[in-house]
């Protein structure tokens, strides 16, 4: 019997020929004679209104610059028109066989064009019966650019390089069970977002060190940008090793990831019955059968195969599990045909048959369709102990099953210890989806539980401006609020006691949890009751429930879903936070008099836009304008600008007001870099002008006027004030810079 180490095994040739598993197809983009119809550019694509569907016989030719290979994309591909450089998502209802650097013809008949959180989309259709491949092998080369023009919005979609980076933490690309953010930088401090899928084949790499270049395709999520790797081959960086850590055969620790996408990796294949069946990878995931089919005629084979992990450390933690994505179909031999094993003696690259195996309780039935699975296998009866995780596949000359599994996880956590959605419950909990934790045990609880339920009722928020939270003075009780980043839930909805509280975080921002919760924009939301799934951890240095991943099934709140604010379901022309790095990068800044500028405080990101003259006691004379990018209001009918902002200290929240120091503008005329004094700026009067120090307020509908709908509108706020004493300027801070339709 042999032992296969990855996926070096070759069929013969003529077995290759004659055989055909029983199986599912995926499809395989043909050459077949679809109408072409009328010929749009993906230029013409992106000038539609998002919603268009194409009713009529038409067709779009690009290149495919990015594809499923890797694991990173799923039922996607990104293709860009060579001349223009414009790109586009291809959004499918099933996974598709293009592949990088493919010439394809789409189409577009019945196919919808969207744009997916400001990513643009070709969805609801799949590539059989869609996507002619005209020819393989022309790649596009990538665009060399910077941070600052990706998060400028001048590559959506688009294959770009980048030069002379570094990524700003160490750990891997992802987490075991979710996406990765992580940051990348340049030398002028310019940061956009690293996302990777945990089923990209380079999902637990190691970070590459130091400084190196990279490939990757721009995408971005509402207004945070971020890059998507096609391919850990794609990093330069010295000493990178894609898929480095512990060898094959090496000890691997706490995580431990393999996607099965385009290899074993870290695991081998052991047949001990049949070497002519064997695990292979096929369809993305790893895959094993005894079933073959020669023309009409059915044949099974009897077969024990292994596919068996590098030994891993199950050490530092206090629960362990296997998590395995897979999918099945076909009737085995019995309901035991598939198992996991685990051992601790086992030999790697020996027969399995000479360790000693225990098998673990669980089933894999079959999936519906081929739709993948997960299934979770507690391992806390290994604790302490380095073992092999392995699938042992069994099949008779009668039965036989097809099994696929895309990934394994060994990771910390207890099976199953992350429910559905509650239906909040009373008393002390269990921290489960029908039996929330309250707030009294989620505080006794905070770090023991790392991933819980908890409900209780909404009494407040943290004030905006405090970075930590050290008395009830630190709280808004009552309306109106400052920050929509948190909420405090209690046992007693009269509760104003903030070490009888959690502060819940809501994240990420533009999930349902943020929009629908937060008391700044549903000050109507004081008092019900909110049941949220994250993380016992403390927030502003008090109990906290944090790092939810926001979705609707993520919490409950009393009475159904408040109407979210305006913004997703409202026209809008422009959308900046500011309260982030990459959001604050997209605008440009001119100091005209003064060594002070506008800044971004990334110790409080909250602050937003930061100016202020003052310095060690004395305010110097400044004139600082800080100004959006180009926007395209040609198209609007009624453009308003809204944003939020905020001033102080007390001694100067008001000084100036009267007299200029603190205005937004709007023109057509100005060009990045030359002093905004030259261009012609109409000023756009503040409607609501903070009140409290460090309180922010929302400015009001401010109307654009009818002469600056065009192709070339910039907003602008600028800070003025003259020399003089500690109480002769303002620090003004902005955020959430909104242009829409009013």
């Amino acid at each position: 019997m042999k032992n296969r180490v990855f996926n070096t095994f070759l069929l013969l040739a003529m077995v290759g020929m004659m055989f055909t598993a029983c199986k599912k197809e995926y499809p395989e983009p043909p050459i077949q004679d679809l109408p072409i119809g009328e010929v749009y550019t993906i230029e013409d694509i992106l000038n539609m209104e998002p919603g268009t569907v194409f009713t009529e016989d038409a067709s779009v030719y690009g290149i495919i610059t990015a594809d499923e290979v890797s694991g990173n994309l799923y039922k996607a591909a990104f293709m860009q028109d060579r001349a223009t450089g414009k790109a586009i998502e291809l959004y499918l209802n099933a996974v598709s066989g293009v592949r990088i650097g493919d010439s394809v013809r789409i189409y577009l008949k019945d196919v919808t064009y969207a744009m997916y959180n400001n990513l643009p989309q070709l969805s609801n259709f799949e590539a059989d019966g869609h996507i002619v491949i005209l020819a393989n092998n022309k790649p596009i080369e990538p665009q060399v650019t910077t941070i600052a023009n990706i998060n400028a919005g001048q590559h959506r979609a688009g294959l770009v390089k980048l030069e002379n980076v570094y990524f700003a933490s160490t750990g891997t690309f992802a987490d075991p069970t979710t996406y990765g953010n992580r940051t990348l930088r340049d030398d002028s401090n310019n940061e956009v977002i690293i996302r990777t899928s945990n089923y990209a084949n380079f999902a637990n790499d190691s970070l590459p060190q130091g400084t190196g270049n990279l490939v990757a395709i721009a995408s971005v999520y509402n207004n945070t940008w971020q890059l998507l790797i096609r391919s850990a081959k794609e990093l330069e960086f010295d000493g990178f090793n894609p898929g480095g850590g512990a060898l094959p055969g090496e000890v691997h620790p706490l995580p431990y990831y393999q996607s099965f996408s385009n290899e074993f990796g870290s695991y081998m294949t052991y047949s001990v019955v049949d070497d002519d069946h064997f695990w292979k990878i096929d369809y993305n995931s790893a895959v094993m059968t005894g079933h073959v089919k020669i023309g009409d005629e059915h044949y099974y084979y009897t077969n024990e195969d292994w596919l068996i992990s590098s030994p891993v450390e199950i050490t530092g933690v206090d629960h362990a599990k296997a998590v395995m994505s897979y999918a099945a179909q076909y009737n085995g031999p019995s309901d035991r045909d598939v198992t996991m094993q685990v051992s601790a003696d086992y030999i790697w690259g020996t027969d399995p048959s000479n360790a000693t195996w225990r098998e673990l309780p669980n089933t894999f039935s079959n999936s519906s369709g081929w739709n993948f699975q997960m299934v979770e296998v507690g391992l806390d009866d290994f604790l302490g102990q380095t073992v092999t995780v392995a699938v042992k596949f069994v099949s008779s000359d009668t039965q036989s099953r097809t099994f696929e599994i895309s990934s394994i996880s060994i990771q910390e956590g207890q099976a199953g210890d992350v429910p559905g959605p509650p239906t909040p419950g009373q008393g002390e909990g269990t921290g489960t989806f029908d039996d929330p934790y309250n707030v009294a045990a989620g505080i006794g609880l905070q770090s023991e539980k790392p991933t819980a339920w908890v409900q209780g009722y909404i009494v407040g928020a943290v004030k905006s401006g405090p970075s930590s939270v050290s008395s009830n003075d630190d709280i808004d009780w009552s309306a109106p609020f400052g920050r929509a980043t948190n909420v405090l839930i209690a046992d007693d909805p009269s509760c104003n006691e903030v070490s009888n509280c959690i502060i819940v975080e809501l994240v990420p921002s533009g999930s349902p949890l943020r929009t629908q919760v937060n008391l700044v924009d549903h000050p109507e939301n004081l008092g019900k009751t909110l049941a949220v799934l994250g993380k016992l951890r403390t927030y502003f240095g008090q109990a906290g429930l944090r790092d939810s991943n926001g979705t609707e099934e993520d919490f409950v709140l009393e009475g159904g879903t408040p109407t979210p604010p305006p913004g997703p379901g409202t026209t809008e022309y422009f959308n900046q936070v500011l309260t982030t790095q990459a959001s604050f990068n997209t605008f440009s800044s001119y100091s005209v008099i003064g060594e002070q500028g506008w800044y971004f405080n990334t110790s409080h990101p909250e602050y937003g836009a930061v100016m202020s003259g003052y310095l060690n006691n004395v305010t110097y004379a400044n004139e600082d304008w800080f100004i959006t990018p180009v926007m395209d209001l040609s198209n609007s009918t009624n453009p308003v600008l809204n944003f939020e902002h905020a001033r102080g200290p007390e001694n100067s929240l008001n000084v100036g007001v009267n007299d200029g120091y603190y205005t937004v503008w709007v023109t057509n005329e100005y060009s990045d870099g030359e002093d905004p004094n030259q261009d012609r700026w109409v000023e756009l009067p503040i409607l609501n002008q903070p009140s409290v120090k460090w309180q922010f307020v929302a400015a009001g509908d401010l109307v654009i006027p009818a002469e600056f709908k065009t192709a070339t509108c910039r907003i602008a706020f600028r800070y003025i004030c003259p020399d003089g004493g500690s109480g002769d300027s303002a620090t003004w801070e902005i955020k959430n810079v909104v242009v829409k339709e009013q």
